[in-house]
């Protein structure tokens, strides 16, 4: 990711359905060896049908998290995540590997885990385009989420998302990023969200 570390909330706005789970943005670069990541983000998230200039989302709609990260290599770091999100406590950690970094763009993929509600996998890849001080980032975010039904059956549900964030890099020492979550399938919902990060060697 960066340089150093982060923490501050922003703030958020509108979204849209259901019940799974969502994932928070990221993007493709990783973080410098060595270099320690602290961040929080808000996450908003309802249905758009409430959405209306006077709607004023209920406390369980909003989401906080906060997040540690640690550059293991040049290309490689790992997260780790906590927060509560709407009505259940979220753990969750990640193993991020940078496949391509031209300068200007930049891909990676993710392999993690979570608990909220259940225990779940989460595969991501996702591409950063770097545009002066900001990176533009989007790609797919798979949940991969095993559920017991009543009949004692195990389904498999894989909410989809893809990812849009605009992150802004003023320094190596914070940043500060804009997050939509998309909902591609059910049970997946979407989200919005905001947060800052802060970077420490």
């Amino acid at each position: 990711m960066k340089k150093n570390l982060l923490i501050l909330p922003v703030f958020i706005l509108i979204s849209f359905s259901a019940q799974a789970q969502t994932m928070f943005g990221n993007t493709a670069l990783t973080l410098s060896k060595h270099v320690v990541s602290i961040g929080v983000n808000p996450v908003y998230a309802t249905d758009l049908n409430n959405f209306s200039p006077t709607y004023t989302p209920s406390p369980e709609q909003f989401a906080y998290f906060f997040h540690l990260g640690y550059g293991t290599t040049h290309s490689t770091d790992i997260g780790f995540n906590i927060g509560k999100a709407w009505g259940q406590m979220y753990y969750g950690f990640d193993f991020e590997n940078s496949f391509i970094n031209s300068g200007k763009l930049y891909i990676s993929g993710t392999i993690g885990g979570h608990y909220w509600h259940r225990a779940g996998g989460d595969v991501d890849l996702i591409a950063s385009l770097k545009l002066n001080d900001f990176y533009l980032t989007s790609g797919i975010d798979i949940d991969i989420e095993p559920y017991k039904q009543a009949d004692g059956q195990v389904v498999i549900y894989l909410p989809t998302y893809v990812p849009v964030e605009l992150e802004f890099n003023p320094s190596n020492k914070y940043a500060v990023n804009f997050e939509v979550n998309i909902a591609v399938n059910q049970p997946a919902f979407t989200t919005v969200g905001a947060g800052i990060n802060f970077y420490f060697k």
